[in-house]
């Protein structure tokens, strides 16, 4: 996980802190906040590695295109045609 993510995850604890009364926050206890930020932490790897694996079969694709594309870009049939 970035460093960038860490943070991130602490800030929505933060803010869940502050949202809580003085007794809810009392209640709740570190241990729990810090469990939450781990939580946090996860759920945005989580979403980063999905985006990354959706990008990634996108540009396969789009190679596979490209290669299809290269193979037939000086076939004779293609000169013919005018193209």
């Amino acid at each position: 996980m970035s460093q960038q993510q860490r943070e991130h995850a602490k800030q929505v604890v933060e803010r869940f802190r502050e949202m809580l009364s003085p007794s809810g926050r009392q209640h709740v206890g570190e241990a729990h906040f810090d469990e939450l930020a781990l939580l946090v932490e996860a759920a945005i790897s989580s979403a980063v590695l999905e985006a990354m694996e959706s990008v990634a079969d996108r540009l396969e694709a789009l190679a596979h295109e490209m290669r299809n594309q290269a193979e037939h870009f000086d076939h004779p049939s293609h000169a013919e045609d005018g193209c």
